[in-house]
């Protein structure tokens, strides 16, 4: 069984795990792919930035010029920033549990039996989070 999630997707699964409420052996399958998942989230947060850097102005000294916290590109970089982040965007991130399913059927379980009610954006992320479960059911 594995979990696929774009990258611009992560921190609404987190927010979706972090809101069950869940008790035993369910709390740590919850917590051990919320930790994998900040993982990565913080992974991209860090290649975000490099990849916004390798366009930014840079000054004098090689240091990015940001401006009231957002980089400075030169004319027509702003584009190919956008471009590039939202390939980035789109990449995906997968959690392959492996030899050890059995901590992503159980989170999979308690998003299906979830009693939370989902709402605006949360209720996109969860549905999303849901369908990004592959594999698991024949097993």
């Amino acid at each position: 069984m594995k979990l696929t999630i774009e990258n611009i997707k992560l921190s609404g699964a987190i927010s979706v795990l972090d809101k069950l409420v869940l008790v035993g052996l369910p709390s740590v399958h919850r917590t051990r792919l919320s930790t994998q998942l900040l993982e990565k989230l913080k992974q991209v947060a860090e290649e975000e930035k490099k990849l916004k850097e390798s366009y930014a102005k840079k000054d004098d000294a090689g240091e990015t010029i940001i401006v009231d916290g957002k980089y400075q590109f030169e004319d027509g970089d702003q584009e190919k920033v956008v471009q590039d982040l939202e390939a980035f965007y789109k990449e995906k991130v997968v959690i392959d549990s492996g030899d050890n399913p059995t901590y992503l059927k159980s989170v999979k379980k308690a998003l299906e039996e979830s009693q939370v009610a989902w709402s605006g954006q949360q209720a996109y992320d969860y549905a999303y989070l849901y369908e990004a479960f592959e594999g698991g059911e024949q097993e």
